[in-house]
């Protein structure tokens, strides 16, 4: 009987494997069908006048020329004269997209398309033949580029362009009868050249839809014929002298260096300068040496290997990543009629990088080293927060020197301009990040580890060092200049407030303390920051940009309602920036999509609320630390695009790895999620009388005595 239930039990797996191959397969023919191949050819006309030509007149206004190709270049999309093209071509006008870009010396709002030009764009974007202009803004010159299903087509169609907008220009001359020495004449600067442009692009689409499929078929036919078996205890944590940092394993180390890579270097704006196929930025060659570790130690089994709990935050995350390839197979035709499925497919592989530091966090880092880590994480953005008040007061971006000293020659450090403004006059103090708005969110989200750490503290010392740090982080942020350094820490200490009500008390002289050291770390950083929430301050263009963005998208979001255009499909060279993650997850994701994004932060909250409300004092003040960043990313994500920035995205997904790490594993002496008994009365507030001295002296049966503190005192 054992050897027929094991038999059976191998024919059930072999038939699993099969028809997720099958369903797989199936899959991954119809998404590369999907792809269809495109060709591109481009042609250049310059803008001339009548002989003699403008080389032959010195002192000619090229100016007026140039004024002329951007007006021409508009001409060609007309309807009229792209009927004409497409005739001249041998195509059917409804097969022809045409669209001209704005190059003119205008501010960047009135390049960015509105909701009626988006509304007209996108029913016509999925055509197979297609037509771009761009004037050049110094030249007369016009860029003319064309998509066809081959190359010849391609070509043809840039050719009919060129002799299309050359008749309209006779046409228009012959009715108001000019003579020849005023009419504009069009030279083209050689013939049209074309290639395939999508060559490879139907084969990954297959083969990206053939994992996804692959891996939702044999997970979920595994989870329905699973046994049903009660669940199994967690095996309790080794013994404390293989807890890091007193540990040789690998993982951890690894783990921690990339930490320092976040917190303290442009990563995003360093380069090697080598040519490769892909675009490598210093946290892509990083990142992929923690991943060969814990590959090792997951290969190696043993005490020393990644164990993976499942929670619901390892649940959500996964259905944001699900979310994100979904989008992207669903629209692979559209997409590739537009050439944004390229983009999109070197957009998914940021993803997985994303989420890879988040399953590191979750099964490497045990329960037991939350507490040394986030210790660690608090020293790093301090450090960071002294560099970026250097930078505010001195004008010198110490991340991007020190980087571009120490680093070898084989890498290229972008410029950090300390004395730069921006549009509405404000410094431009950005830390280690890429924009200033991105370093309010990584010092709101460090910011959490000091303030709760200050609620549980009872010794002086420790009351000191905590709020010495949580002034530092706080200056740093004002000293950026952004109204974001209010809000994104108010969204912290709410968060802790709304937990802790009663030990929040413990943070108000803290509040004095920031309004005295404030104004000496960071001069008058204060008082720029709350000017800004002036009613009078309320109309500039980053508060009227970003209130334009939501009638903008309105047409994109309508026509891919459920599940958008595409993750990474959102060009804002060629549509518009959008100050919000809200509305970039809507446009590329969907009402699903958005739905998964909060899901993910939501996750987080809900999964810790039991520990933070537990008694354990070990485990509740890490959980609380945990959920107080996640509210701080969801509050930026409504005031800037988050998710293009991956400084605060990793430290994002860091810190819900940790919550995870902290809820899944077994407390001491205890179930995972079991809350410790505690000695006091049910009306003592859990965990804060604890005395930080006698925190790890709990060993001995009289150590209860000694963490309870009189109220009499």
């Amino acid at each position: 009987m054992p050897r027929t239930t094991h038999l059976s039990h191998a024919r059930l797996r072999r038939l699993i494997v099969a028809v997720s191959l099958a369903v797989a397969l199936a899959a991954g023919m119809v998404a590369y069908g999907t792809v269809q191949p495109i060709s591109a050819a481009s042609t250049h006309v310059f803008v001339d006048t009548a002989p003699p030509s403008l080389v032959d007149r010195p002192g000619y206004p090229v100016e007026a020329l140039t004024q002329h190709a951007e007006m021409l270049g508009r001409v060609m999309t007309n309807p009229p004269v792209v009927g004409q093209i497409a005739r001249l071509a041998g195509i059917s006008e409804k097969q022809v997209a045409a669209h001209a870009h704005t190059t003119a010396r205008v501010p960047a709002a009135f390049t960015e398309p509105a909701s009626e030009e988006r509304a007209a764009e996108i029913p016509v974007s999925d055509r197979r033949y297609r037509i771009e202009v761009e004037a050049r803004t110094d030249t007369p010159i016009l860029d003319i580029y064309t998509h066809a299903p081959s190359t010849a087509a391609a070509k043809r169609l840039a050719d009919a362009a060129v002799a299309g907008l050359q008749a309209h220009i006779r046409t228009l001359g012959d009715d108001e009868g000019l003579p020849a020495s005023d009419r504009i004449v069009l030279r083209r600067l050689g013939s049209a050249r074309g290639a395939p442009v999508n060559t490879g692009l139907a084969a990954a689409m297959g083969l990206i839809a053939f994992l996804v499929v692959f891996g939702l078929a044999f997970g979920g036919l595994r989870y329905l014929t699973r046994e049903r078996k009660p669940p199994a205890q967690p095996k309790p944590e080794p013994e404390p002298d293989d807890i890091w940092p007193h540990t040789t394993r690998l993982v951890p180390w690894t783990f921690a260096g990339f930490l320092a890579v976040v917190w303290l270097v442009p990563f995003a704006d360093i380069q090697l300068n080598i040519p490769v196929p892909i675009d490598l930025s210093f946290d892509r060659l990083v990142l992929p040496v923690v991943v060969a570790a814990w590959v090792i130690a997951w290969l190696g089994g043993g005490s020393a290997a990644p164990r993976l709990r499942p929670t619901r935050i390892h649940v959500a995350v996964g259905a944001f990543v699900l979310c994100a390839f979904a989008s992207v197979i669903f629209n692979a035709r559209t997409l590739n009629q537009t050439l944004e499925l390229d983009a999109a497919l070197k957009q998914l592989p940021l993803l997985v990088t994303y989420v890879s530091l988040f399953i590191i966090a979750s099964t490497a880092v045990r329960s037991s080293e939350v507490r040394a880590f986030l210790t660690y994480t608090l020293a790093l953005a301090v450090i960071c927060a002294i560099g970026i008040l250097w930078e505010y007061r001195f004008k010198q971006n110490l991340f991007y020197s020190w980087s571009d000293k120490l680093l070898p020659g084989i890498f290229e450090v972008g410029k950090a301009d300390s004395s730069a403004v921006d549009d509405i006059g404000r410094r431009v103090v950005r830390g280690p990040a890429i924009v200033p708005l991105e370093t309010v969110a990584m010092l709101s989200m460090g910011l959490a580890i000091p303030l709760v750490r200050l609620t549980e503290t009872q010794g002086w010392r420790g009351r000191l060092l905590y709020g010495l740090a949580a002034c530092l982080i706080f200056a740093a942020a004002f000293a950026t200049f952004r109204k974001s350094a209010m809000i994104a820490p108010l969204s912290v200490i709410a968060t802790i407030a709304y937990f802790r009500r009663r030990e929040l008390l413990k943070l108000a002289p803290l509040g004095l303390v920031l309004v005295v050291l404030i104004p000496i770390l960071a001069p008058g950083a204060i008082g720029m920051t709350t000017s800004q929430f002036q009613p009078s301050r309320l109309g500039v263009a980053t508060v009227s940009d970003r209130a334009a963005d939501y009638d903008a998208v309105r047409p994109d979001i309508w026509s891919h309602l459920l599940l958008g255009k595409g993750w990474g499909s959102y060009d804002v060279v060629s549509y518009r920036v959008l100050d919000s993650e809200i509305l970039h997850r809507l446009v590329e994701m969907g009402v699903l999509g958005l739905a998964a994004f909060f899901f993910m932060i939501v996750s987080v909250l809900a999964a810790a609320r039991r520990t933070i409300t537990s008694r354990d004092r070990t485990r509740a003040p890490l959980a609380l630390i945990g959920t107080a960043a996640a509210v701080s990313f969801a509050v930026v994500s409504t005031l800037f695009d988050v998710m293009s920035f991956p400084h605060a995205v990793y430290l994002f997904l860091y810190t819900a790895g940790l919550v995870a790490a902290v809820i899944s594993q077994p407390a001491e002496g205890g179930d995972a999620l079991a809350p410790e008994r505690d000695p006091r009365p049910a009306s003592e507030p859990p965990w804060t009388l604890v005395d930080e001295r006698d925190q790890d002296a709990r060993t001995g049966p009289t150590a209860p005595s000694r963490e309870l503190v009189s109220r009499s005192s």
